[in-house]
């Protein structure tokens, strides 16, 4: 008997249309919610392949792999109608077998990720191999340009340091009087890193204390001045031939005459040095997590935009008018009331605020509110951009819709 309702059950299925195992509740990473910038190219990229990055990234670490090429560079984040997002960054890679991202979410520590082969959609063209050892080059316009804005710049020591992706990046100062030596700055070299600027910064003509010190443009784990002093001076900064990390010598010169002379170096490491006052990093495994509410809104998301110039045009988020956002407490009823629907196909016309998106960190769902007006009621219906499925509210959930939301 069991054998022969079985063709029946899966005809009636499939007459409805309906799977018996829909769930109406199903969070994913949803293109919708996510700006998706190439940092390489400075465009707008595929939200598809935002939505693909964050499932990758949220997938167990891997241990490095070597003798890797870098691809593109990317950073995703939530629409500015959600300001808490910390957003991720994160990296293409490519041996000669397998594919990564080296991801980093500001919140857990950076780390591999290895990519299947269907989902391996990324640009495999203009890959480049990393440096072996840090080396100096001139400064390419836009360098010059973000440099030139730094008033106490002095643009004559203006390089740019083509790096490798292990280790960390140290630079140093050595009086050439005394012999003493000093670290003045650190960066945690990997994937991310590729290229940064390096400068003379000083305020020796302007205020006491006088200082020196060494900037790089880039994400510094540490940083501190190597000259200060009481009297206004001049600097000189002569360039070495480079090797053995040699960046240069400077002179600092003060009012009454007497000079120093410092000896440049930047090298990599492999470990941090010690010693040094280098906080640990407060977003690293910290108790974070985003907020989790509805917001029912009658437009899409904008969405960041590139301008001509490199420039990020950041999308204004709704006005009041344009959305409602629940509470805690009301998405999670919100919820529950969805999860008693029942999935079947929609009526009736689109709603004047037709969007209904649901945030659980960092996933999402969205709906399109359909309202199926009859003589003596008005049955509602939720239709899953991404399922592209709908559902029918009970009375409750359309109550709940029709009178507490004032959706019409």
């Amino acid at each position: 008997m069991m054998r022969q309702l079985i063709p029946v059950v899966i005809g009636a299925v499939l007459l409805s249309g309906c799977s018996p195992d829909v769930k109406p509740i199903e969070y994913t990473y949803l293109p919708e919610v996510y700006d998706t910038m190439n940092l390489t190219d400075l465009k707008e990229d595929d939200p598809k392949l935002g939505a693909l990055i964050k499932q990758v990234c949220a997938t167990k670490r891997v241990a490095p792999p070597k003798d890797y090429v870098v691809g593109k560079q990317y950073f995703i984040n939530l629409v500015s109608q959600f300001p808490e997002s910390m957003g991720e960054q994160a990296v293409y890679l490519k041996t000669k077998q397998d594919r990564f991202l080296y991801c980093h979410d500001y919140v857990s520590k950076p780390g591999y990720h290895k990519l299947t082969p269907e989902q391996d959609r990324f640009p495999s063209s203009k890959l480049l191999k990393p440096e072996k050892d840090i080396t100096f080059q001139p400064l390419s316009s836009d360098f010059k340009k973000s440099i030139s804005s730094f008033r106490n710049s002095l643009m004559t020591s203006a390089r740019q340091l083509s790096l490798p992706t292990t280790g960390y990046l140290v630079a140093r100062a050595t009086n050439e009087q005394t012999k003493q030596t000093v670290v003045t700055n650190v960066i945690e070299l990997t994937p991310f890193v590729g290229v940064v600027p390096i400068f003379l910064e000083s305020n020796i003509q302007m205020r006491e204390p006088y200082e020196v010190q060494l900037n790089l443009l880039g994400q510094q784990r540490y940083q501190a001045t190597f000259h200060s002093s009481k009297e206004r001076s001049t600097i000189d900064f002569e360039e070495a031939p480079h090797a053995d990390g040699t960046y240069g010598t400077v002179t600092v010169k003060e009012k009454s005459g007497k000079a120093t002379r410092y000896k440049l170096t930047v090298k990599q490491e492999q470990q941090l040095p010690s010693g040094l006052d280098i906080p640990p990093d407060d977003l690293y495994d910290a108790d974070y997590s985003l907020p989790r509410f509805a917001i029912f809104h009658d437009r899409p998301f904008g969405k960041l935009k590139f301008e001509a110039d490199g420039s990020l045009n950041q999308a204004d988020p709704f006005p009041l008018e344009g959305y409602i956002e629940t509470s805690l407490e009301e998405s999670k009823q919100l919820v529950r009331l969805i999860e008693d629907s029942e999935e079947t196909e929609r009526k009736g016309r689109l709603a004047e605020r037709p969007y209904l998106t649901l945030l659980n960190k960092g996933k999402a769902q969205q709906f399109k509110i359909y309202l199926d007006r009859r003589v003596k009621k008005t049955d509602v219906y939720l239709e899953d951009v991404h399922r592209k499925i709908s559902f029918k509210l009970s009375a409750a959930g359309r109550d709940l819709l029709l009178e507490t939301y004032h959706i019409k």
